[in-house]
């Protein structure tokens, strides 16, 4: 009962920090200072007299009525700019960068503050207007007012310098990349999720399938939350990490527990949080797709922005350098939870790979692909280095589709660093393809070569 209690508290606490990131939760703590300005209207009695004889309904009036009015045109401009550059990122760039402008703190921050100063100046008229404060205790409002006003004078500032950029592709990229990087950086700081690797750990014949109760992405998984739920002598092997699409009835884990209850299996479940889309946090890989999104449709016939492109090619190359090879916690935060590596092989292909086959005609995207691979060929983590082989290979038979001169082939053969294109459909020989695109001298080397 303890441990399902626990696991609802890191549940409630996770679900508070996803809602703490919406406007209008923001927006309605700003306000709440108008309460706490009433609440404070009888420390005026503490106050010098001259400063609480000073200080009258009129002057009070009229600076609520500044913030009333200016307040209301403020929030509504701001209002129509982020709209505006949320409907433009969703554009030309991904409907996923959408999600991104959302949780952006410090527009989320300059609205609220317009937003908050708007109630709280209507809420102190109308209390004023009912009689609620009275005409002596006027004292501590007006310097809660001064310092609302504070606020939105250093909110303006920050707004007016935020909305250099706001909306446009180049900063929607650098906003995604700077997430991904937090992600990174975290998943860096805990291999495994502290736990440990489930590699190491050989699942027993006698551990019963965690079967989930509804369908949806895995956003989170609470290696915590199983531990304690799990007890000392329990121990669980985790199936479904973020990312992945659950159907109902499909395995999170394999639990090898002494005592199992629906109580158990529900405290299990609530480790993991499951919704309709994926999200960042855990799911590293999401973070950069929303990157080759960008690159993408800049890849488009209709938009036919290569450059673009190449800075998608770029930055992921660069992300997934940052990816340490995962070692496990000479002390792992939870002993009895084991959890599966990061899969860097679909990271890799399914990043810079859609890249590849959508800019196959831009001789740029295909040398762009060559030297990623070869810069994650030397990463130090095996299977990093043998998915960029297999990128380069891709990517060989991607550009050999696209382009139509034989000398791009041979600038693209010269840097590769697979031995040749991948397999393609039908059966084709992908080795005589490619000697077909780099020309007869090729042929002969290769013939040579095979004695």
């Amino acid at each position: 009962m303890a441990a399902f209690a626990s696991a609802m508290t890191r549940k409630i606490l996770w679900t508070i920090r996803q809602f703490a990131r919406r406007l209008w939760v923001r927006a309605t703590l700003i306000s709440g200072l108008a309460i706490l300005a009433a609440a404070a209207a009888p420390l005026s009695n503490y106050l010098p007299l001259s400063l609480s004889t000073q200080i009258d309904r009129g002057t009070l009036m009229g600076l609520l009525q500044i913030l009333t009015n200016s307040m209301l045109a403020v929030t509504t401009f701001s209002l129509s700019i982020m709209v505006t550059a949320h409907l433009a990122a969703d554009s030309t760039s991904t409907p996923r960068a959408h999600r991104l402008l959302q949780q952006d703190g410090r527009t989320q921050t300059v609205l609220a503050t317009f937003i908050g100063a708007f109630i709280y100046a209507l809420t102190l008229t109308i209390m004023l207007n009912l009689g609620l404060l009275r005409e002596g205790e006027l004292a501590p409002v007006y310097f809660f007012t001064v310092g609302v006003i504070m606020m939105v004078v250093i909110a303006i500032l920050r707004w007016v310098g935020h909305l250099d950029g706001l909306g446009s592709v180049e900063a929607t990229l650098r906003r995604a990349e700077h997430r991904a990087a937090h992600e990174i950086a975290g998943r860096n700081a805990r291999p495994f999720l502290g736990a440990r690797p489930r590699d190491a750990a050989i699942v027993p014949a006698k551990a019963r399938r965690l079967a989930a109760t509804r369908s949806g992405y895995v956003q989170d998984v609470d290696v915590h939350t199983l531990s304690e739920a799990l007890g000392s002598a329990g121990r669980a092997w985790v199936d479904a990490t973020a990312g992945d699409w659950i159907v109902e009835g499909d395995c999170l884990a394999h639990v090898d527990a002494d005592e199992w209850t629906e109580k158990t299996a529900d405290a299990l479940r609530a480790a993991f949080t499951l919704n309709d889309r994926r999200e960042h946090g855990q799911d590293t890989t999401y973070s950069l797709i929303v990157i080759t999104e960008i690159g993408e449709r800049a890849l488009s016939p209709g938009i036919n922005d290569p450059r673009t492109g190449l800075d998608a090619v770029g930055r992921i190359t660069r992300l997934i350098l940052r990816i340490a090879p995962e070692t496990p916690l000479e002390t792992p935060e939870v002993d009895n939870v084991f959890v599966p590596p990061l899969d860097r092989s679909e990271m890799v292909r399914g990043t810079l790979d859609p890249i590849a086959r959508d800019g196959r005609s831009f001789r740029e995207i295909g040398m762009a692909i060559q030297r990623a691979a070869a810069a994650l060929s030397r990463h130090p983590d095996p299977e990093t280095a043998r998915a960029a082989r297999r990128l380069s290979a891709r990517g060989l038979s991607y550009a050999r589709d696209g382009l139509m001169l034989i000398e791009d082939m041979e600038r693209l053969g010269a840097i590769a660093v697979a031995e040749g294109p991948a397999a393609v459909a039908g059966g084709t020989d992908p080795d005589r393809l490619v000697v077909a695109a780099l020309g007869p001298e090729e042929d002969e080397r290769r013939a040579g070569e095979r004695g």
